[in-house]
């Protein structure tokens, strides 16, 4: 993988609590009864329109501080990820027609598919680094937390973001708006346990540094 970048069609599971976290209720709250009703009609078709892809590279690490990224490690595992154009373009669509629930529930749901792309994407970055005796940190990515958004040119120019359909706007933003870029640091300690919730949507089994949910070692 080190080198040329691989690009991947993705299967996804939206996870239906990511869906009303992104509609603002918390992890414990519940929507009203029609508007259960109403994500359940959406359902099907915002699967539908679902063009779930992305693209993985290893590089150095200076590469990716060129990108901006803080501390990179030697080799920095980088992603890049969208659901595609179907369901934003679905979404407008059902505002321009005054739909305006519709419209707010689809981007609901297109919030939660970006991040299941994405860690759907991740783990073929953990399975590099676990062949090599590694593991990979939790994904961060350009304009959070001292990652400045202005390193996001830097970071796509080092992966296909062409092939993937994906371009940047004046201010940083990616189109499709439901995409996500990220880099992972590989290293040889597991890292604080608090990293290890990431664990939940890893299929990499054998990895020697998964945790249990409640942060205890699998193995």
């Amino acid at each position: 993988m080190t080198g040329a970048a691989r690009v991947l069609r993705l299967a996804v599971e939206v996870d239906l609590r990511e869906v009303h976290r992104n509609l603002g209720y918390g992890r414990s709250g519940q929507p009203r009864e029609h508007i259960r009703r109403r994500i359940a009609e959406l359902w099907p078709r915002a699967i539908e329109l679902l063009d779930p892809r992305g693209a993985v590279r290893v590089v150095r690490g200076e590469m990716a501080a060129r990108a901006g990224m803080p501390d990179p490690s030697e080799r920095v595992g980088i992603g890049l990820c969208t659901i595609g154009a179907g369901l934003e373009q679905e979404s407008q669509a059902a505002s321009d027609r005054g739909e305006l629930l519709d419209a707010l529930l689809l981007d609901g749901f297109g919030s939660a598919a970006a991040e299941a792309t994405a860690d759907a994407l991740e783990p073929h970055l953990c399975e590099h680094a676990a062949d090599r005796g590694l593991c990979a940190a939790r994904r961060i990515s350009p304009g959070y937390g001292r990652w400045d958004v202005r390193g996001q040119r830097e970071l796509l120019a080092l992966l296909p973001a062409d092939e993937l359909g994906i371009h940047l706007t004046s201010g940083m933003m990616m189109v499709p708006r439901k995409s996500v870029s990220f880099a992972v640091r590989f290293g040889e300690s597991p890292g604080p346990p608090g990293q290890w919730k990431r664990c939940a949507h890893c299929n990499l089994v054998r990895c020697r540094y998964r945790r249990d949910e409640d942060g205890r070692d699998e193995h």
